[in-house]
């Protein structure tokens, strides 16, 4: 899969694991990990925020990379 910058909105994030998810407006669910998060300080999303990210496949399937909040 070619990186693919698009928008999406969190469906889901774990502020304790650090894990969640994030749906595409292409309806496609991504992975995203707190490391994936281009913000300094205490990283996590809120249900319902909107972001843009790099979409990238990995060995756990489609992976959000580069988040950050619009």
């Amino acid at each position: 899969m070619d990186k693919t910058h698009i928008t999406g909105t969190v469906v889901l994030f774990n502020d304790i694991t650090g894990t969640g998810y994030i749906r595409s407006d292409t309806n496609s669910l991504f992975k995203v990990k707190h490391s994936d998060l281009c913000r300094s300080g205490y990283k996590i999303l809120d249900e319902g925020q909107r972001v843009s990210f790099i979409a990238v496949r990995r060995d756990e399937g489609l992976c959000a990379e580069k988040v950050e909040p619009l």
